[in-house]
This record gives C-alpha cells, structure tokens and sequence, in this order.
C-alpha cells in the first residue's frame, strides 16, 4: 500500500512538472510570437518610411560657396517674360508679330526643353534657379518647396516681380528682402471665365509695371546693375485649360501679350535707355491638345525660348537649350552670381561675339558653381571624406585649362574648354547623387531580405539546440556594427543616414543568421506535390507582381489558379469553375467610375437575393435577410431616404445579422456576406455587388473541397502547401482591390460613393467609408483563411501571405523614383505602399475575422436564460 502511495505521488508530481513546463513553453511560444510581430512591424515601418526618404530627399545643399560673377555685363537691367501654360508648337505655327521681329533679326530663339512634371511650380522654379523638381515636395502634396533655395531672384540686385498669387509667393517667401512681389485676387483665376475676363490677369501685369515705371522706386534704380524685372502671364494657362490652345481665344491672347510685351519694350528703352536692357521671354510649360499639362509629351516639354537686347546675338541665330539653362543665361546677362544649386549650362552662343572674353569666364564661374555641387554631393555620400575625388581633380584640371586659354587670349579655345567642363561636372554630379541613393537602396534591400529570411525560416523551420556557430556568429556580427559606427565617427561625415542604414541592414542579416543556426527548414515529402506547389507560388507571384501595373493579368492569375486545383483536387464543384470564370472577367472591365449605374447595383442585390432563397433553410433568417436587401435597393434608387438613420442603422448592425447566422463554416461565412453586402450596395456606383457576390460563392466552393489543418506544422512538413495557399488567398486579395478598380485612381476615392450615408463634405468621415468599402472584400476573405486554418496550427497561413507580400514589394522598391509626371510619382508610390500594406492589413482583418465567425449570438441568448439560483 505505501509502495502504491509513493507512485501515486510520484505520478502526480511528474504530471504536475510536465504540466509547468508545457504551460512554460507556451508562454514562451507567445512571447516569441509578439517579438517577431513588434520586429516586423518595425521592419515595415522602417522600409515604407526608408524608400520615401531615399528617393524624396532634397538635392537642395545649403551653405555651397557663392562663385562670384566677372566682371562687364552687357546689361544692366532684365525683363523676365514667363508665359505661363505657351506651348512651342502654337507659338511657331502662328508667331505673333513682335516677338516673330526680335527672333527674326533683333535676337536669338530655340526651344527649352523642360522636364516632367510640366507644372507651373517646377517649371519657374527651373528658369529662374536652375534647379529641377524637388522631390522633398512629395511630403508637402507638390503644393510649394519644402526649403528654401536660391535663385536669380536672390543674387540680384533687387527683383520687382508680377503676376499669379500661386507663383509670385514662391520666390518672395525665403529672398533676402531683396524680391519684392505684387498679386492680383486669387479669386481672378478662373477657368471658366470668357476671353475678355481672363485677359485681366495679363492686362494687369503690364499696367502694375508700367506704373511702376512712374514711381519713385524705378528713378532710385535707374542706374543701378544687376536688376530683374519679372512678369508672369497667366492667361494663356487660363485659355488652354478652358478653350484648349489651339482656339483662337488662346491665339488671341498670345497676339495681346505680344502686343503689350512691344509696349513695355518701348516704355523701358525710353526710360532707362537704349543698348542697357535684356529681354527674355518663354514659357514654364506647355499644353496637350486637350488642354492639360503635367506629363512628358512634346507638346507639354517644349516651349518658346526668345531672347534680345543689351549683349544678344542679333542675327535669328537659333539655339535650343534645357530649361535649367535659362538661370545661368539670365544670370550671366545682367553679371549676377549663378544660383548655387543651378544644374544648367550657359548658352553661350545667345551672346553677342563682341562679349567673348565675358562669356568665357561666364563659363568658367558656371563650372566652378557646379564643381561646388560635385564637392558638396561627394561629402554627403561620405565617400573619400577628406580626399579630392578624382573626378574633382579632373573638373580643376578641366578649369586651369580654360583659364590658361584665355589667358594666351585664345578665348574660343577656353569657350569650348570651358564648355567641356560644364558637361562633365553635370555627369559627376549625376554620379554622386546616384551613388548615394543606391548605397542607401542596398542597405535597405539587405534590411528586408533578412526579415523575409527570417520569416521563412519562423514559417519551415524545426527548432533545436543552438551551438557554439551562434556565439561566433553574435560576436562578428557585433564587431561589424561597432566598425561601421567607428569609422563613421572617426570619418567627420555629418550624414548619420547612411550609418543607420547600414546598421539595420546588419542588425537584421544578423537576427536571420541566428535564426538560421538554431533552425532547419522542413519540407513535402511528396516529390509531385512538391513541384506542383512551388512552379503554381512562383508563377502566381509573377501574375501579381504584373497585375499591379496591367489589371488584365489578374485575370489570367485566376484562371490559374483554377487550373492548379484541377491538378491538385479530383473533384472540384462546377460553381467554383464558373465563378472562376466569372471573377477572370472583372479585371477586363473598365474601372468603377463615380458617376452610378443603378441598374447594374440592383440587378446585384437581385442577386444576393437568389443567394438567400436558395441557400437559408431557417424562414426567420430568410424573411429578415430579403427585408435587408428589399430596404437597401429602396434606398439606393433614392425611394427612401437612408442619409439619417435608415443606412446608419444598416450598417452599424451588420455584426448582430452575422452572429444570428449559425457558427457552422459554410454558414457563417454566407452570413458574413449577407450581413456586408448591404452596407456595400450603399457605398457602390456599379458591378461591386455582383463581384462580391460572386467571390462569395468562389470561396465558398473553395471551402467544400478543403478542411482545415489538423497537424502542426512540425508533425506535417507541408510547408509548400501553406505558401500555394497563401499565394491563393494573395490573388484573391489584389483581386478586391484592382477587380473593381485601381486603388490609386482618383475614382477610387470618390465623394459621392457616400451619398447614402452623408452628403455634407467631411472628409475623415468619408474617407472612413470608403476603406470600409474597400476592406469589406478583404474581411471575406480574411474569415475563409481563418475557417481554412486549425486552432492547433502554430504556423498559420497568414504567415506565409506576409512572406509573399513582403516578397511583392522588394522588386517594387525599386520602381519608386523621382523622376517623371506626378501621375507616374504617384503611381508608382501607390504600387509600393499596397504591396507592403495590403498583406498587414490582410493580417490585421484575419485576426478580426475571430468573432465574425466564432460569435453565436443565439446560443449567448440561450446561455443568458438558462441561468438559475437555485435556494437549498
């Protein structure tokens, strides 16, 4: 009997460790689990935040030594004229008569060539400071320039400058006192205004100068050099908008400019003198022929360059240039400095011959400014911090040269020395900010392949016991990140980006290699199944990876992933071939517009109804689900009003109609269609509903031939299994955002989807309902995966579509740049942040789908009555 007492208690006491100790490795499990979602987490934030930095960072250096100008400028004085909106190929067919005069016999004329985006900031920003787009104005949504900058505005003398309150502003915000900037009334700028009404905002620009000319302040300025005199016209912007430039509205008001440009002339040379002056006209942009500017047709990036007057060429001599170019000839005129982030290159054939020797050392201070810039680049890159690089010394070489020439009086020969120069220091410079921006690139792609190492690892390996590999590796890789921080500090580089970029990069090539020692993946052991899962992931991931540029693609992605369960599955139901079929169809159709086809949501809603008779067996859920949809269809054809309560009251008790539905899979998850499409009919302007419905019924034949996993991962090694369906579930997500439409098009986000529910603008509420909308698709989804996974499942499916996900946005890293439209900036932005968002939203919608799918609402009800005290 004691003997048996004594095992008894022994048992106890074993079961009781064993117990301690499983309850143990859970915590630890957990604790792990958090860790990797906080580091992943960061590792997102950190790369989304990283690629906007590294492409959008200001080109702009402050504190570059200003090369001061030589000395004997032709003129004293310059009249700037900008066009705004003029496009070359309406000004050279039909050229208005005075300006056609100076580019035939009193000056010279080309093209200036601009850069995309042909907008009216960038483009004046180009003419007066040489400088290209600042993409740092991403952060600030393209409206002005994020810092200040330099300009001719700046270095002048003084500038008196008129015209558009959305331009003048610009330069006078930041100038040294020295820019001084009158507007007319914003409220002028109207582009649906006549002929007559848009002609005022040059009329006044004129008659705004020529009263200055009468002041007190242009007799204080009379002799003095170095002056600007800016003009900015809008109305041909104005016209081409309204009337398209090829009307004869917009000629017209090209000839009036003319017109008043010969007025002023004669004005200014009887004020301050004959052979004193130069005059520069041209335009910031052009204009398609349908009136709009902002991308990189011909039409858009070329405009008019004219220049004549005090030390122009005056033989019609033709010259086309960049639009940067424009700073360094305005600048070189009048014998200012050249702006110190200026990127053009003097023209130096718009000068008149007798000016030779000036345009030679023009020259010369146009490369030294450059070189500055190639200096300043070099030190930001942190690249021989301390050293002249040799491409330094070749541009000083370059410069010596020059001077020498002209020095021995063969002013031709530094000309084109000179000239010479100016092109390579613009390559140099090319090369230094390029060369920043790929380091900072490849530290960031290292950053993220280690977390997705990791992840894969988390996903396929087997722990076991670490060994003595995992303190030599901790221990060289803490020897790294201490080196790269040393040097660093002991380089006197003042840019701390790069550091740290590499430093996450280490840290997380490091945490991989940790994991990699104490992991060992594990994989199918069916050779067949095995090639089928892995050559459908790659080919699927492909399809996505095109699909968010071409939306036709996703279409060919679903008719794969059809063929793939044909292969996988012996019986696979009709109505998931036809709703195949039908979902492949979406992509080809034209994007939602705002503008609502009603007839198209009802036939939707009829839809849904068909779904409730022959699915429902319960006649309570059967009659309250067709009063639902009855109510909503009476709402959206404007029946009813449901803007006050009525479409509220649908929405906010979308979750009691899911949880009265019974928590069996099937049925669960036809509730939670039912209970969303509702509320989706009402925030829908076309086929929406008939989409969801027929992903519904997709997923729903996807769940009759699959059942939940039942082994962990471990015991099972179908990894490859997990990564075929998450690279499914990957499909079926882009699928409910570029199916209906491009989630960066404007129509996606349009006000009047909410007409419904709210009309009077307020945008967080609306933009609130439209993500709701958008992320209603996803929620389904998100339950199906939930209902496809075991509770036992430590490695779940939506680790995998993480995996893909992050996998997605590394190529797509590299397709955000800088460069181009807006519309290709933007683009591009969008294609990024939905790859590397749209997977942690699935998560995020995965863990909610839990209670939509595990709350009974009648079993609750049931548990609440059955509840007694009983008195003994």
């Amino acid at each position: 009997m004691f003997m048996r007492r004594k095992r008894l208690s022994d048992n106890a006491e074993s079961e009781a460790t064993d117990s301690r100790k499983l309850e143990r490795k859970q915590w630890i499990e957990m604790g792990n689990s958090y860790v990797l979602a906080l580091w992943g987490l960061i590792m997102h934030l950190i790369l989304l935040w990283g690629v906007l930095d590294v492409n959008f960072h200001s080109p702009v250096i402050r504190g570059l030594p200003i090369v001061p100008a030589p000395t004997g400028a032709p003129a004293k004085r310059l009249l700037l004229f900008v066009a705004d909106g003029l496009r070359f190929q309406t000004f050279i067919e039909k050229p208005p008569p005075y300006l056609r005069d100076a580019m035939k016999n009193r000056g010279v004329w080309g093209i200036s060539h601009t850069r995309v985006p042909t907008e009216s900031r960038p483009g004046h920003v180009a003419i007066v400071a040489g400088l290209y787009e600042d993409p740092s104005a991403i952060f600030k949504g393209w409206q002005e320039n994020p810092v200040d900058f330099d300009s001719v505005f700046n270095q002048s003398h003084a500038t008196w400058a008129w015209g558009s309150p959305d331009i003048i502003p610009i330069f006078t915000k930041g100038s040294k006192r020295n820019v001084h900037g009158q507007s007319y009334p914003s409220t002028w700028q109207d582009f649906d205004a006549n002929s007559n009404e848009t002609r005022r905002l040059d009329s006044w620009v004129f008659d705004s100068y020529l009263k200055w000319l009468q002041s007190s302040t242009a007799e204080a300025v009379r002799s003095q050099n170095g002056i600007i005199l800016f003009f900015h016209l809008l109305g041909c912007d104005t016209l081409g908008h309204a009337k398209k430039p090829h009307s004869r509205e917009y000629v017209e008001n090209m000839n009036y400019v003319d017109r008043k440009i010969k007025e002023v002339v004669s004005a200014t040379e009887h004020f301050f003198g004959r052979d004193t002056t130069a005059y520069v006209f041209t335009s910031d942009h052009g204009m398609t022929d349908w009136g709009s500017h902002g991308s990189g047709l011909p039409s858009e990036t070329e405009t008019p360059l004219v220049a004549w007057g005090a030390g122009v060429k005056s033989s019609g001599f033709r010259q086309d240039v960049e639009q940067a170019s424009i700073t360094p000839l305005i600048a070189s005129l009048i014998g200012i400095p050249i702006p110190i982030n200026n990127e053009g290159a003097l023209p130096w054939q718009y000068f008149d011959m007798d000016y030779r020797e000036y345009v030679a050392h023009s020259l010369i201070s146009n490369v030294k400014q450059l070189a500055h810039q190639v200096s300043g680049n070099r030190e930001i890159s942190c690249q021989n911090s301390g050293y002249t690089d040799w491409r330094e010394a070749r541009l000083n070489d370059k410069i010596r040269k020059a001077n020498q020439h002209i020095s021995r009086r063969n002013i031709m020969a530094g000309i084109r020395e000179g000239d010479d120069a100016i092109s390579f220091s613009k390559e140099a410079l090319s090369y230094f900010r390029q060369y920043q921006r790929i380091r900072f690139l490849v530290c960031l792609s290292l950053m993220w392949l280690g977390w997705i190492v990791l992840l894969f690892l988390k996903i396929t390996g087997v722990q076991h016991q670490s060994s003595q590999k995992s303190t030599l590796v901790n221990i060289g890789f803490a020897s790294l990140l201490a080196l790269i921080w040393i040097s660093h500090i002991m380089s006197n580089c003042d840019n701390w980006r790069l550091p740290c970029y590499e430093s996450l990069a280490i840290i997380s090539v490091w945490l991989t290699a940790a994991t990699f020692i104490t992991s060992t993946p594990l994989f199918d052991t069916n050779t067949e199944n095995l090639y089928i899962n892995i050559g459908g992931t790659v080919l699927l991931l492909v399809m996505l990876f095109i699909g968010f540029t071409y939306r036709f693609t996703l279409s060919i992605g679903i008719l794969l992933l059809m063929l793939i369960r044909l292969i996988k599955s012996e019986s696979v139901p009709a109505f998931m071939v036809w709703t195949s079929l039908a979902l492949a169809v979406f992509p080809l159709l034209p994007v939602v517009e705002p503008y609502p086809r009603v007839y198209i949501v009802i036939i939707g809603v009829c839809v849904a109804i068909g779904i409730v008779i022959i699915n429902e067996m319960s006649q309570s859920r059967k009659i309250m689900e067709v009063i639902r949809l009855v109510i909503t269809s009476l709402v959206y054809i404007e029946l009813i009003d449901g803007r006050y309560w009525i479409s509220w009251i649908i929405l906010l008790t979308t979750p009691l109609y899911i949880w009265y539905h019974p928590v069996d899979t099937k049925k669960r998850t036809l509730g939670v269609m039912l209970g969303f499409f509702c509320p989706l009919t009402l925030l829908s302007a076309s086929y929406e509903p008939i989409f969801f419905a027929a992903l519904t019924i997709n997923l729903l034949s996807w769940l009759e031939v699959s059942s939940p996993t039942s082994k962990s991962s471990g015991e099972r090694g179908e990894i490859t299994e997990d990564l075929i369906k998450a690279v499914f579930f990957m499909l079926y997500i882009l699928l409910c955002f570029f199916g209906t439409g491009n989630m960066a098009s404007i129509s996606s986000f349009d006000p009047s989807w909410t007409r419904h529910f709210v009309t009077v603008f307020s945008p967080f509420l609306m933009t609130s309902l439209i993500i709701f909308k958008l992320s209603i698709p996803v929620i389904l989804v998100g339950c199906v995966c939930y209902s496809l996974e075991s509770e036992e499942c430590k490695k779940p499916i939506t680790l995998a579509v993480l995996l893909l996900g992050d996998c997605l946005s590394l190529p797509l890293m590299y397709c955000v740049t800088p460069y181009g439209s807006w519309l290709d900036i933007g683009s591009a932005i969008s294609k990024f942040v939905i790859a590397i968002t749209l997977p942690c939203l699935f998560v995020l919608l995965r863990c909610l789908s839990r209670p939509l799918m595990k709350v009974d609402l009648e079993r609750s009800q049931i548990g609440i009555l059955s509840q007694k005290k009983h008195i003994v």
